[in-house]
């Protein structure tokens, strides 16, 4: 059957030419004559009739005697209208129900018995039915399979990544002769898709700000999209930001460790992916992204959800804001700024006002004086920065465990890694370089986020930030050969602002 339903095969095909897309099946049909019956010989023949995609197997027709004898039996299209031709002479069956092709009307051993029956009685009657098929009735797969080379047709490129209303593609070189026509099939067959782009080089090979070039192959010449994600809106212009659908999903893993009230400090924020559902749930967020383009993103995007109140954005250095975090937030929780009342819900209207004194005070979060997790969404080189890490808190410490109640933060860092027997280990050691501290596979907690390509995958390693390195006086940055170029917090620098 699947064969008979294929479309027919241009390969010399270099511009996609939907028109050449036609094919007429010849089928066999039943008309039920009595409609009161429609319903039950509908069901009771559901296995016999065809089933094909965007194909309807009950049609009403129209029934004419042909001239010298016989009948011409027509299908009415969906929303079709009867001519005057049509109804000169003519009448309408109610329905017309195509059978599967393995039912001839012509060859008695293959109707079922039950139907023979049918027709005895005279209650259906069978007929031979053309079936029409074109473009629109066949998907991306079947089309782009009666296109491309046979020795190309092992691994069609069917993947892309949806972003808004933009569909990301990464063609290999074999397929670039065909981008056009695989770019228009895409956006035909999928009706949320309205651009298609394709990468032509590497993230971030080109931009210190992990974006990468793209070509729009087809569709509209508009790359700033519109995305739902954790219940949140982003907008932001996909050409100019980074953006990847398929980590959702460690999105959502790692904001469900945050705990309201908490402090966050998202070194390369983005558009605010892990920030703005973060905020949302009454996370204070302080989320930083070099990339001037993603910290505008970020503004407007906090401004969409209404969660200014918790989110704090940054466009700077990693390491200076990982460092100058660290003492703004204490300096922020000390003052009179530092706590966001939020109202109570109260259900009040004209015709049956609440009196203010008589309403509940709004409720009151503080800001903490330190921050709980520190995210590290970089994978590429995210690892490296941990180094600013080395003495952050020198001149804190009692506001930590034991004297205090804070607890040390922990850190999610994204990293690339081949993916091998002994990958947590290399990425510990990579770690334990750049805090200058040695950690173990025991020490840290590990994710396998996704495989990247068949020889890199990404990884999220998770670790509470130990005391020798938070600490660190200078002995932390013995054996380091190049000491990050970032100021350095004084001893007790924290306590009072000098301005």
């Amino acid at each position: 059957m699947s064969r008979l339903f294929l479309p027919p095969v241009n390969r010399a095909m270099r511009v996609l030419d939907r028109s050449f897309f036609r094919k007429t099946i010849p089928l066999s049909a039943m008309i039920i004559l009595d409609p009161k019956k429609i319903t039950s010989i509908k069901s009771k023949f559901e296995n016999d009739l065809l089933k094909y995609n965007g194909v309807v197997a009950v049609k009403p027709v129209v029934s004419k005697p042909k001239i010298g004898g016989g009948e011409e039996v027509r299908a009415l299209e969906d929303k079709q209208k009867l001519s005057e031709s049509d109804t000169e002479n003519g009448r309408i069956v109610e329905k017309l129900l195509i059978l599967h092709p393995r039912i001839k009307h012509d060859e008695p051993e293959t109707i079922p018995p039950t139907l023979k029956e049918l027709v005895e009685k005279k209650d259906v009657r069978l007929v031979p039915y053309t079936l029409n098929l074109e473009y629109k009735n066949w998907g991306y797969d079947e089309l782009i399979n009666a296109i491309l080379p046979e020795d190309l047709l092992d691994e069609i490129p069917s993947g892309f990544t949806l972003t808004g209303h933009v569909a990301h593609l990464n063609l290999r070189e074999v397929y670039l002769p065909y981008k056009y026509i695989i770019a228009e099939l895409l956006i035909d067959k999928n009706p949320k898709c309205r651009t298609v782009v394709n990468k032509i080089d590497e993230v971030g090979t080109t931009s210190e700000f992990r974006t990468f070039n793209m070509e729009i192959l087809a569709g509209e010449e508009n790359t700033e999209v519109e995305v739902s994600e954790n219940t949140c809106i982003f907008k932001f212009d996909f050409k100019k930001v980074y953006w990847n659908s398929r980590l959702s999903n460690e999105h959502n893993r790692i904001i469900e460790k945050f705990k309201p009230g908490e402090a966050v400090a998202d070194v390369m924020a983005g558009v605010g992916p892990f920030a703005v559902p973060a905020a949302k749930k009454r996370v204070f967020v302080w989320a930083n992204d070099l990339n001037p383009e993603s910290y505008n993103a970020m503004v407007e995007n906090i401004q969409i959800n209404k969660v200014g109140d918790f989110a704090v954005p940054h466009n700077e250095d990693g390491r200076v804001f990982i460092r100058n975090s660290v003492k703004d937030l204490y300096r922020l929780s000390q003052s009179p700024w530092g706590k966001v009342l939020i109202p109570h819900k109260v259900k009040f209207s004209k015709s049956n006002p609440i009196p203010l004194e008589d309403r509940p005070p709004p409720e009151e979060m503080q800001v903490p004086p330190t921050f709980s997790h520190f995210v590290m969404n970089l994978p590429a080189s995210a690892v490296e920065f941990l180094d600013a890490f080395i003495g952050v808190y020198t001149g804190m410490e009692d506001l930590f465990e034991p004297k205090g109640k804070a607890k040390l933060p922990y850190i999610h860092v994204h990293t690339f890694q081949k993916p091998t027997d002994d990958a947590y280990d290399l990425i510990c050691e990579r770690i334990s370089k750049y805090l200058n501290y040695k950690l173990t596979t025991e020490d840290v907690r590990f994710t396998d986020v996704r495989l990247v390509a068949p020889k890199k995958k990404m990884y999220c390693a998770e670790f509470q930030l130990p005391r020798e390195v938070a600490f660190a006086g200078e002995e932390g940055w013995k054996g380091i050969e190049k000491r990050p170029e970032v100021s350095k917090l004084d001893q007790k620098a924290w306590l009072a602002d000098d301005a």
